[in-house]
């Protein structure tokens, strides 16, 4: 994860399994519907997903949530989206990302 010039977060999601060419399809189809994500491109085997931080709220934050551990794509990156007003539920030490996030 780093930040850049273009006051977008780049994300890295390394390596993705898909299982079928529907499943691939299906992942970059929910990539595109969250209006956060500026753009993505490949590297090697890792894709960058550019995020731009100000327009991730509650809704969209719990897509990439699902989006990272459906595809196993590395969830300590979300961490950087820990801000007070999410704090309530993004924190909470019971939900299924928590470990996967903040240990």
């Amino acid at each position: 994860m780093t930040t850049n010039d273009t006051g977008t977060v780049e994300l890295e999601a390394r390596s993705i399994r898909f299982y079928s060419a529907g499943d691939e399809d299906a992942f970059f189809r929910w990539l595109r519907s969250l209006p956060c994500i500026a753009r993505y491109y490949g590297v090697g085997p890792t894709l960058r997903i550019l995020v731009v931080p100000h327009l991730v709220d509650e809704g969209m934050l719990r897509e990439l949530l699902a989006m990272f551990r459906r595809y196993s794509v590395d969830m300590r990156q979300l961490a950087l989206f820990d801000k007070p007003e999410f704090a309530d539920w993004f924190r909470n030490d019971k939900a299924y990302w928590h470990k996967a996030v903040f240990e």
